[in-house]
């Protein structure tokens, strides 16, 4: 008889998986980085997305973590949720916000 293995194991397999790809694995590091630097801009979080601009970035989505996720883990409060494709975040001590609309990241705190 074969142990089952619990969804949650299967999950990280999939994500061990994951890390191995070029692309993937890129998509891993930038939500660990998030996670681990706790920005409290959206300049700091569109910069460990690799984006050159202070106010536009993009996220590569659609791996079971996601960059809400990680934001949420790094202290950022969600202010708007529509859909997984489109919400608006807010991180409380500065009052930075940023919206996320199909992957496009936009650093909305003058809005």
């Amino acid at each position: 008889m074969t142990p089952e293995i619990s969804s949650y194991e299967r999950l990280l397999e999939v994500e061990a998986r994951q890390r191995q790809d070029p692309f993937w694995g890129r998509v891993h590091r930038q939500l660990d980085e998030i996670e681990a630097a706790a920005p409290t801009t959206s300049a700091e979080v569109l910069r460990l997305l690799d984006s050159t601009s202070p106010d536009t970035g993009f996220f590569h989505g659609g791996i079971d973590r996601e960059l809400l996720g990680s934001l949420t883990i790094a202290g950022w409060e969600v202010t708007e949720y529509n859909a997984a494709y489109y919400w608006t975040a807010q991180h409380p001590a500065t009052g930075e916000s940023l919206e996320y609309i199909e992957g496009d990241v936009y650093n909305r705190t003058d809005r």
